[in-house]
């Protein structure tokens, strides 16, 4: 059957969720609770997930594949790395069902991503073992390192822990040479992972370079601005996109003239007129979108104050007055509401 991927939408969850519920981290808060959470962490801005799917299936039935990472504080990155216990999953559910969450907020990425860079759980990966054949397995264990580099492309990342809660999935990141065991929990089939930069260091071709690769932004645009371009990715059209940034249609029009100016102080021949006036807004936004694409970084928080990079970093752009609640609840071109 012919494997596909994309990024993940609400409604994909609860089919994902069913593939192996031991992820669900319902242990603390119980099963009802948890649920309700991971539509709550469906909607969070680095919340970052896909789905691999067959046309093969029914309709409705198709997902093979779920995965998920969210970025989570140092904080609690440190915490469970220094003194692992089993299931991070429920604690990291708990948090959220107890008002105090681990996931890091658009500031706490912006300052990590200007400096060490941030730290990605993945929650869930798991595949529909019993309906796919070898061919289609290894169409999935191929898409799934590719799907996550992509997804996580632009941010500066400095490292990834996952703690495998299936057999299948544990059997695979044991054969990874780019993951070193943390901690092992015999009694309860689960073993903690991590992968940084010095763990993938030597290892010619594989993608976990590409991960840990890092590009500095230079175009200084603001949250709006992102925001924007995010959904531009999506291939939306002006009135689409009033509807996913939940601004008029004028506004979309504005922010788009706003984003240009801001553009053309940073690098001003990617905005520059041509001499068709009358196809030039598209094609300014044709440029745009093609190298915000190869250059995801420009489209991901950063905190320029604290760029360490420069002792003469420029100073961070201001927010406009919608970005702080469009920072946490909008969703990225990469994948559900939240981020990517």
């Amino acid at each position: 059957m012919p494997i596909t991927w994309r990024p993940a939408t609400l409604k994909d969850i609860e089919s994902g969720l069913s593939i192996q519920p031991r992820y669900l981290g319902d242990a603390i808060v119980g099963r009802k609770a948890a649920a309700a959470i991971w539509k709550r962490l469906g909607r969070h801005r680095f919340f970052i997930s896909c789905v691999m799917e067959s046309s093969l299936l029914p309709p409705g039935d198709r997902i093979v594949c779920f995965g998920a990472s969210v970025i989570v504080t140092d904080s609690f990155a440190d915490a469970e790395l220094a003194n692992p216990h089993p299931d991070i999953n429920s604690r990291l559910v708990a948090s959220l069902h107890g008002g105090k969450p681990v996931l890091a907020t658009s500031d706490e990425v912006a300052r990590s991503n200007a400096g060490a860079g941030v730290n990605v759980f993945i929650v869930y990966s798991a595949w529909r073992e019993d309906i796919l054949n070898p061919e289609d397995l290894q169409s999935v264990l191929a898409f799934s390192p590719a799907s996550f580099t992509e997804l996580h492309a632009g941010y500066r990342i400095r490292q990834i822990f996952q703690e495998p809660a299936g057999k299948p999935e544990l059997d695979l990141v044991r054969r990874s040479i780019e993951f070193r065991a943390v901690a092992e929990f015999p009694e309860d089939g689960r073993v903690l992972f991590r992968m940084n930069r010095e763990s993938v260091q030597g290892i010619p071709g594989s993608l976990a370079n590409a991960i840990f690769s890092r590009r500095e932004p230079c175009l200084h645009l603001r949250d709006s601005d992102q925001q924007l371009l995010l959904a531009g990715l999506k291939g939306l059209t002006d009135s689409e996109l009033a509807d996913e940034l939940e601004i008029s249609f004028s506004a979309v029009k504005a922010r788009w003239r706003s984003t240009f100016a801001r553009i053309a102080d940073s690098m001003p021949s990617l905005v520059t007129d041509t001499s068709d006036r009358e196809g030039r807004g598209l094609q300014k936004r044709h440029r745009v979108l093609s190298y915000v694409r190869n250059h995801m970084e420009e489209l991901r928080p950063y905190d320029w104050q604290l760029d360490s990079n420069s002792s003469t970093s420029p100073r961070r752009p201001k927010k406009s007055p919608g970005d702080q609640s469009t920072s946490q609840l909008r969703s990225e071109s990469e994948g559900i509401t939240v981020a990517r």
